[in-house]
């Protein structure tokens, strides 16, 4: 098991990351996006109680932006408030 600076948990995972795994994992990730998004719009939703829950897609895309909103508010808002320098803690 190689150690690294990482620790030997870090080390493991760094030597097992290579550009063609990570491509493997990336299209078998949108892949399955894509099969989830085709099954959401061949099977019907069950008793639509508002007219958006009837849409297609309508709650996938929902939470899509909401959680690009998400991210991006903790970025420029939350971030900078509690951003400390960098030898906050001293020397450790």
């Amino acid at each position: 098991m190689p150690d690294s600076e990482n620790g030997a948990l870090g080390g493991l995972l760094a030597a097992q990351l290579t550009a063609e795994r990570v491509k493997l994992w990336r299209t078998t990730l949108f892949a399955s996006l894509a099969l989830v998004a085709i099954i959401g719009l061949v099977v019907p939703n069950h008793h639509p109680h508002f007219v958006y829950d009837a849409k297609p897609l309508f709650w996938p895309v929902f939470g899509l932006v909401l959680g690009l909103a998400l991210v991006l508010l903790a970025k420029r808002v939350i971030q900078p408030i509690i951003k400390r320098p960098e030898d906050h803690y001293g020397d450790l």
